[in-house]
C-alpha cells in the first residue's frame, strides 16, 4: 500500500469534507500498517493518522485513512492479545450491561459487535440473556472462543445482510465504535436489526476526558486504529441523527489490573516494558482498581414503532 492509497474522510455528523482544524499531523510510515498494529490492546506505539476536528460540530476524526477493504483485511488477520485481561474487562462490561435493567430491557436476544473470543457473551448469558450472538472480524480471536459460543459468532465485519431485521433486543459495542470508518452506516444497520424499543449499549473513548486533555497526543487513544473519537455531545448527536433516543450518557469506571494501567501510561518504551515485566512477575500487577480513566458509555434506544 502507498500513501496515495489513503482515502479522505468526512464528518460523520455534518457530512462535510474538509471544514476542520488539524489537531495532530500523521506520524507513521505506510509500511507500519500491519495486522499486528491493528490487534486489540497491544502495547501502544503512538502511531496515528492525521487528526482533525470538525469546525461545525467538534467531532474528531482521522483524515485520510486506509480504505475499508484494507481495514477489513487487517482486522481479519489481527491476533487476540489480551487473554490475561479478560476477567477484569468482563467485570467492567458486565457492570454496564446490568444498567440496562433500568431501561426496561428484554433479555431474549443480544448481539455483541466486535466480540473477540466471546468472553462478554458468557457474561451476558450469566445475566439471563437467552440467545447471544457475536460478530468478529479476527479469525484468531474466534478460534479462542469456547466451542458452544463459537457456533453463534460470525466471522465478518458488521454490514447489511448478516442478520435479519428486528432480531435483537440488545446490541453491545465495547471499544469498537472508535474503529468504525462509517459509523452512520453501522448505526443504520443496528437500527434495522434491533427490535422496536431495543437498546444499544456502546462504550468507547472520550476525547474530552481528563486523561485525553492531560496527555494530548501522547494519550493512548490517539492511535492509528481509531477513525473517530467522540465526546459525550458528539456521540449523542450521531446516535440521534440515525434515529435513536439517547437514554443515558456518562463516564465509565473501568476495572484495571495495575499491570494494564502501566501498559496504558505514556512512558518511554524501555521504562514501560521493564515496569510491565516487574508487575507481571509480582502480585502487585494483579491488584485491581476501578478508575474513570477516560471512557464514556451511551445507552440509546430504538423507538417503539
Amino acid at each position: 500500500m502507498e500513501i496515495s492509497d489513503l482515502i479522505p474522510t468526512r464528518c460523520a455528523i455534518c457530512q462535510t469534507d474538509g471544514n476542520a482544524k488539524e489537531l495532530y499531523p500523521a506520524n507513521f510510515e505506510i509500511s507500519l500498517i500491519t495486522p499486528q498494529i491493528f490487534s486489540a490492546r497491544r502495547l501502544p506505539d503512538r502511531f496515528h493518522y492525521r487528526l482533525v476536528k470538525c469546525n461545525t460540530c467538534g467531532l474528531v476524526r482521522s483524515d485520510p485513512i486506509a480504505s475499508q477493504d484494507t481495514l477489513t483485511q487487517l482486522y481479519n488477520k489481527s491476533v487476540f492479545t489480551y487473554s490475561d485481561q479478560v476477567q477484569s474487562i468482563k467485570k467492567t462490561y458486565g457492570n454496564y450491561l446490568k444498567k440496562l435493567t433500568g431501561f426496561g430491557v428484554k433479555k431474549n436476544s443480544l448481539l455483541e459487535i466486535g466480540c473477540g473470543n466471546g468472553f462478554f457473551l458468557e457474561e451476558a448469558q450469566s445475566q439471563g440473556y437467552q440467545v447471544t450472538w457475536g460478530i468478529e472480524p479476527s479469525e484468531d480471536a474466534i478460534l479462542e472462543a469456547r466451542a458452544d459460543l463459537r457456533a453463534n459468532i460470525v466471522c465478518d465485519m458488521m454490514r447489511p445482510g448478516v442478520f435479519e431485521s428486528n432480531k435483537f433486543d440488545v446490541i453491545c459495542l465495547f471499544q469498537v465504535f472508535d474503529h468504525i470508518s462509517d459509523p452512520g452506516g453501522l448505526l443504520d444497520e443496528c437500527f434495522n436489526i434491533l427490535k422496536p424499543s431495543g437498546l444499544v449499549l456502546c462504550l468507547n473513548h472520550n476525547i474530552e476526558s481528563w486523561s485525553a486533555n492531560l496527555f494530548k497526543e501522547s494519550s493512548p487513544i490517539i492511535d492509528i486504529e481509531h477513525t473517530f473519537l467522540y465526546s459525550p455531545r458528539t456521540l449523542s448527536l450521531l446516535f440521534q441523527k440515525h434515529g435513536f433516543t439517547t437514554r443515558r450518557i456518562a463516564p465509565v469506571h473501568n476495572i484495571y489490573d495495575l499491570s494494564y494501567l502501566a501498559h496504558l501510561f505514556p512512558l518511554p518504551i524501555p521504562i514501560k516494558k521493564s515496569t510491565i515485566n516487574f508487575l507481571n512477575n509480582t502480585s502487585f500487577g494483579k491488584i485491581q482498581i476501578s478508575v474513570p480513566l477516560g471512557n464514556l458509555y451511551i445507552v440509546a434506544q430504538k423507538p417503539d414503532m
